[in-house]
């Protein structure tokens, strides 16, 4: 015996085919996509832990603080000026205030700060050093090759050329011409030296220990000028006057 569906039949099973169809299709694409879903999540939480622990953990924070360039009591001063908290996240530290701290300090003429991942910094400085003193504000300082006055000292050290000047600081002419000339200086010559004066760039003296005086004008021909002084120091005088090496005289 033959069954014979009714159209009706027929229609609602096609659409019952249909729509397992499309919901297979659909499916297909979600299941796809879980596992890029998933490993996407857990990137995005790998991340976040990973910035977390870069930028705010301990984990990697200041431990250690290195110091190149300095003796052990500037690098006392130069931990001091670094002024940061043990565990201080490295990578938030702005080296550049950290290097102007430093740099702030009297005898640092100039200084680095790199990151020593994982949990340190090294500072590495340039430190003065003293050519002369001179007096400023009724009192006694170092000062460095730049012209700086850098640090104040009870008596002059042993060796250091005392310069008079009106006004000591970094691009002062004066205070230029003066430190060259004693640049210029041998080291027999500078030992012989108590002070140099310089009224201007063009008007320097330099008066030796023995208290003879030595015009030495401005500072061109200055190596002339150290060349010939030995010699005409064996004469007899209190005054030498060498501003022109070619036109010496002695009174």
């Amino acid at each position: 015996m033959t069954t014979t569906r009714s159209p009706s039949t027929r229609t609602s099973a096609r659409a019952t085919a249909r729509t397992a169809a499309t919901t297979d299709a659909e499916a297909a694409p979600r299941r796809r996509r879980w596992p890029y879903v998933l490993v996407a999540s857990i990137l995005v939480l790998v991340c976040a832990g990973a910035g977390y622990v870069f930028f705010f953990s301990p984990l990697l924070g200041l431990r250690t603080v290195t110091v190149a360039g300095a003796d052990a009591d500037l690098t006392g001063q130069i931990r001091a000026a670094v002024d940061l908290p043990d565990g201080t996240p490295l990578a938030r530290i702005d080296l550049s205030q950290v290097q102007d701290r430093v740099e702030d300090v009297p005898q640092v003429a100039a200084a680095t700060v790199t990151r020593a991942w994982p949990d340190g910094l090294v500072v590495t400085v340039r430190s003065r050093t003293p050519v002369a003193v001179t007096s400023a504000n009724g009192r006694t300082w170092l000062l460095d090759s730049s012209g700086v006055a850098y640090e104040r000292v009870a008596t002059v050290p042993a060796g250091m050329v005392t310069v008079n000047l009106a006004t000591p600081a970094p691009g002062d002419p004066a205070t230029e011409a003066a430190l060259t000339v004693i640049g210029a200086m041998t080291a027999d010559f500078r030992e012989t030296v108590a002070s140099v004066t310089a009224r201007s760039a063009y008007d320097l003296s330099v008066t030796l220990k023995d208290k003879r005086v030595v015009f030495w004008g401005g500072t061109d021909r200055s190596a002339r000028k150290m060349q010939i002084l030995p010699a005409l120091l064996e004469r007899p005088g209190k005054t030498f006057d060498v501003s022109d090496p070619d036109l010496v005289t002695v009174r």
